[in-house]
């Protein structure tokens, strides 16, 4: 099992890697072994069946799920968890055709549900309650890195999903003919549920997402995505680049995409589409299960952001790119030069970037997700967020649909 070795890789993978050790599979598995996908799973309070749901129509023994069993140290129901987790461990494992144990209580379980899964039992050493998700996340897609590093996984891609998912059937086939220019892809998704009322607050934050991906469009493309990390596929090599998941109880999703998309492409192909179960929760302290919890409680009808706000940034970030050219701040910034100290910053990047090339990229990588999303924030104390009905009716919202379109 011979790949390129990648310098990125193996650094990373000696110096930051959270991952398991994975000799056990070079002993255990000799050569009889590997697998064409990896797919990395968190779980919390899960059951088996919902296992069983995520993976039904990928159909494939060439596929390895990294289920990394984790909760929070201090929540409220991190007891509770624990014996859910537990049960979910003992199902996972008596459902398996044959079962490797490591030397850390990981175990390798062959033929469960129709593929295999390598099992990450960190239930018994629960997660600081700020790393959460996001380290189980990182855990599982370190040990997955390694797993490619060594040949154990033949393509260099790295699945990211939940265990509310249903994974499509052309799920893994979409990482064929893709160049080493992708470093992600961000595909779609579609929530699913019975419930009406569920069904109507999932509507309204799927509108808030899909809006404001609109919005960047207009700001910058590059970084208008949705991040979900049920919905993520990461380029190993990408991954290794910008030091993998950060470790937070949140937005792990939000904060790698920033990074993947500015050593790559972030790729949104059409198909496939996600299912996505629509659940309240209270595992995270933000996404999709506790904004919707939020919004089934509140009385109010949720507001969403001025569309002035993106119109505003998309003419503020053009007078940046042209910085180099005619040394002219952007007039009518609303605040944002000061707030950013958007003088002292453009000349000091003048030192080092010399040619437009240079300059577009300084500029792009800069005025980043991270920085875009905070400069939306800043400019709603001025322009308030406004209500779905209103919203429409506004000659700013249609100004931004037709600039999405051109």
């Amino acid at each position: 099992m011979s790949h390129n070795k990648s310098k990125s890789i193996i650094q990373y993978l000696q110096s930051y890697s959270y991952g398991i050790d994975t000799a056990f599979f070079d002993v255990l598995c000799k050569s009889i072994l590997s697998w064409e996908y990896v797919i990395i799973i968190p779980v919390c309070d899960e059951s088996a069946a919902s296992i069983r749901t995520v993976v039904a129509n990928v159909k494939s023994s060439s596929c390895l799920i990294i289920v990394c069993v984790n909760r929070p140290e201090k929540h409220t129901k991190s007891l509770e968890w624990q014996q859910q987790n537990q049960q979910l461990i003992a199902d996972l494992t008596q459902s398996a055709s044959r079962v490797i144990e490591s030397n850390q209580k990981h175990q390798l379980l062959l033929g469960l549900f129709g593929v295999d899964c390598l099992l990450l039992d960190f239930n018994q050493q629960p997660f600081e309650d700020k790393k959460g998700v996001g380290l189980a996340r990182k855990i599982a897609a370190d040990t997955a890195l390694e797993l490619i590093d060594k040949g154990w996984v033949n393509k260099p891609w790295i699945f990211s999903t939940d265990a509310d998912v249903a994974l499509p059937v052309e799920y893994c086939s979409v990482v064929s003919d893709l160049n080493d220019r992708i470093s992600a892809l961000s595909l779609r998704f579609e929530h699913c549920g019975s419930d009406k009322r569920a069904i109507y607050h999932q509507s309204q934050y799927d509108f808030k997402l899909k809006y404001y991906q609109q919005g960047v469009t207009v700001i910058n493309p590059k970084y208008a995505y949705i991040p979900l990390g049920s919905t993520l596929v990461i380029n190993a090599q990408a991954y290794a680049k910008v030091r993998g998941f950060p470790s937070r109880s949140g937005g792990e999703d939000f904060y790698i995409l920033n990074k993947l998309a500015k050593v790559g492409t972030v790729l949104q192909p059409d198909q496939p589409i996600v299912g996505i179960e629509i659940r309240y929760s209270d595992r995270v302290p933000f996404g999709t299960g506790p904004a919707i919890s939020q919004l089934s409680q509140s009385q109010q009808q949720p507001k969403y952001y001025h569309p002035k706000i993106f119109i505003i940034l998309k003419e503020w970030r053009v007078i940046l790119l042209q910085f180099i050219e005619n040394r002219q701040l952007p007039g009518h910034d609303y605040g944002l030069n000061q707030h950013w100290q958007i003088e002292a910053v453009l000349n000091k990047a003048l030192k080092q970037f010399k040619n437009n090339k240079q300059w577009r990229k300084f500029i792009d990588d800069w005025f980043d997700a991270f920085k875009i999303l905070k400069s939306v924030h800043f400019l709603s104390e001025q322009f308030l967020p406004i209500e779905y009905d209103i919203l429409f009716g506004m000659n700013a919202y249609q100004q931004l649909i037709d600039l999405t379109k051109n």
